[in-house]
């Protein structure tokens, strides 16, 4: 069992984002870890910007991440990683889904989206971090559904080294917080980020 492990969830509202958060704080717990999950809202219903908070190890206190403590930033939206990176701490993994969702200040000609490659160079380069971007809509699309992203990128982060988390115990824990119908479609999700995506 990690002593201390930690993610932070960001992106925009709409994206399932507390969904993945308490999808794997309840995995966390069935392996028998403290589980400490913290949210903040944000504008959800408006496509503003939603962060989550997953802590579990052997000792957790506080649901909230410190800065600079995130063993994982995992982003819904590739700007969000940026806008959370003081999360991060140095070494990290940042691991997104590539599809945009240019917030209204880009839609308004009042700033520049930053490019994939601006983007990895501030992760590699000024944290000496990890960066793992894919295209999870697709995949979520493939499985039955685009809502499903969220389960997707999941699956795919069980894939990478040192994540502690069993992939037998979170498909477990999406057996039984979904809706009964949507269970088939999820578990696809789950095992396409699982099994299509490079680390």
């Amino acid at each position: 069992m990690v002593k201390e492990y930690n993610i932070v969830i960001t992106g925009v509202g709409g994206q399932g984002i507390l969904t993945a958060a308490n999808l794997l704080g309840w995995a966390a717990l069935r392996e028998g870890y403290k589980v400490r999950v913290g949210e903040v809202h944000g504008m959800s219903q408006r496509f503003g910007s939603v962060i989550s908070y997953v802590r579990f190890g052997k000792d957790v206190y506080g649901a909230m991440v410190p800065e600079g403590k995130a063993d994982v930033l995992l982003s819904f939206e590739p700007v969000e990683a940026l806008r959370y990176i003081n999360y991060l701490k140095t070494g990290g993994l940042v691991f997104t889904n590539s599809r945009p969702i240019p917030p209204v200040q880009v839609s308004m000609g009042l700033s520049e989206y930053p490019s994939y490659e601006k983007i990895k160079q501030v992760v590699e380069d000024e944290f000496n971090a990890k960066y793992i971007s894919f295209d999870a809509e697709s995949l979520a699309k493939e499985a039955g559904n685009i809502i499903t992203t969220n389960v997707v990128l999941i699956g795919a982060l069980t894939q990478t080294p040192g994540f502690p988390l069993s992939p037998d115990t979170i498909k477990e824990v999406i057996k039984v917080s979904v809706p009964p119908k949507a269970v088939d479609i999820n578990i696809k999700a789950f095992e396409l980020g699982m099994t299509k995506v490079k680390i």
